[in-house]
């Protein structure tokens, strides 16, 4: 049922040839919008679901027949180049409001587009369009499409879902008679703290059972919980399966969800990871429904302006992870790094932020050049990153070598140094050996001095 409805989907988007929408037509803007992806296999190519979650309540409302109404085009499409090999998908919603003062009531809405597409990269492109007011948000993600392996034992990828349900009649959420319901934007607080999953497995032998075990991971990819794994009676060498998970018990932060595979006849297992976000309120007393994204209301330029600053901070998969998301992501993955970083979430002040953003200060005001900002340099971001050192050794120029400071801090991994040498003779100093774990280690560093 489900490839039957596939193929309806391709032969649709094949016979009908839409161009892209143009860029210079439109206002670009942040509407809020969340997008997401799972890659299926089959055979011969691949079946890429394209997730979107929309902020009804951004949209330009006038009056319509039934009280207000906001009229939205979307358009999905896959580029190589300066190509699109297939037709893009292009709709039109309408959402509706008793008034305007209803309009900010209006709840988040999911939508999908799908695509069968042969192996290979690809930048997937959705525009989605608010036509009242001609303001558009372009939302670019690469994607690769790999050749299913429907022979060998593997995974699809794994979606995030709000909510798994049988149904009788079928729409285009319905996968195997059941409506998976995606959610985009993988976020989930006390309010909505249920994450539902589907995947699909291929290349089981097709007799006997398989295991499923489910595991959230830290971002370290630490286990944090581990869940009883289960035995199903294989199908075929094809199989469906999902369930959920009740984040309430996981801190604030991002994590992945792991399910692995196991096929009990031969051994053999194989995993599939997903990253999703936890967000709460900072008080167990609050009672106001908190959105899960501080950054909302920002540009994709505004959030980038602050990701600069915080990445000195941020670990590698922090960094690695709000590079490939859009927008939206980018302010769950800010807004989940502060979270996480909060020393006492039941008070109404994240003392490490306040805290950084004062050492940024004195980065500005102690190491500030002309045309560069003191967060900017080698010293500025130790002490960002480390505070103030609690000594500093400072070398001035001499005939025999550049000048050059040795900053020690006793407090940091049972006591560390940074050596910083002006190499230039510009009078910029910068960092050519630490004893501190995860930083430059040069231990010939002074022949830099010379």
């Amino acid at each position: 049922m489900y490839l039957s409805n596939l193929l309806k989907r391709t032969i649709l988007l094949l016979a009908v040839s839409l161009p892209l929408l143009a860029v210079d037509n439109f206002t670009a803007a942040d509407l809020g919008v969340s997008l997401d992806y799972s890659r299926f296999a089959i055979e011969g190519g691949v079946y890429l679901d394209v997730y979107l979650m929309i902020p009804q309540s951004v949209f330009t409302y006038q009056p319509g027949e039934q009280g207000v109404e906001a009229s939205v085009v979307f358009q999905a499409a896959l580029i190589q180049g300066d190509v699109v090999p297939y037709p893009p998908d292009r709709w039109q919603r309408t959402y509706r409001a008793s008034n305007l003062n209803a309009v900010s009531e209006l709840s988040y809405v999911p939508d999908i587009s799908k695509f069968y597409a042969e192996a290979g990269d690809y930048i997937l492109q959705v525009d989605i369009v608010d036509v009242h007011s001609n303001r558009r948000q372009r939302i670019r993600k690469p994607v690769t499409l790999k050749l299913g392996l429907v022979d060998e034992l593997s995974m699809s990828d794994i979606t995030i879902a709000s909510q798994i349900v049988k149904v009788e009649k079928e729409n285009e959420f319905t996968k195997y008679g059941y409506d998976v319901v995606p959610n985009a934007e993988r976020t989930f607080s006390p309010q909505a703290p249920m994450l539902h999953y589907f995947f699909e497995v291929y290349g089981l032998t097709g007799t006997g059972n398989f295991q499923v075990h489910a595991e959230v991971l830290s971002l370290n990819e630490d286990v944090v919980q581990d869940y009883p794994g289960h035995s199903k009676k294989m199908p075929g060498t094809t199989a469906v399966d999902w369930g959920g998970i009740n984040t309430a018990g996981l801190k604030s932060g991002i994590h992945k969800l792991q399910i692995t595979i196991t096929d009990e006849e031969t051994g053999q297992s194989t995993s599939s990871k997903k990253t999703f976000y936890v967000l709460r309120p900072k008080s167990s007393k609050t009672t106001a429904v908190v959105r899960p994204n501080d950054y909302a209301a920002l540009s994709e330029l505004q959030l980038d302006e602050i990701f600069e600053v915080v990445s000195v901070i941020m670990d590698k998969q922090e960094l690695r992870l709000y590079m490939s998301s859009d927008a939206s992501g980018k302010g769950n993955i800010l807004s989940a790094f502060w979270e996480r970083m909060d020393p006492d979430p039941d008070t109404n002040i994240n003392e490490y932020k306040t805290a950084f953003y004062q050492r940024v200060q004195m980065a500005n005001h102690e190491y500030s050049s002309e045309g560069r900002d003191g967060w900017r340099t080698d010293r500025g971001q130790v002490l960002i990153k480390y505070g103030p050192p609690n000594n500093i050794e400072r070398n001035p120029s001499a005939l025999e070598s550049k000048p050059w400071e040795t900053w020690h801090y006793y407090d940091v991994q049972g006591g560390v140094l940074f050596i910083f040498v002006d190499r230039t003779g510009y009078g910029v100093l910068q960092l050519v050996h630490s004893t501190a774990r995860d930083e430059v280690q040069n231990y010939d560093w002074q022949r830099y001095l010379n």
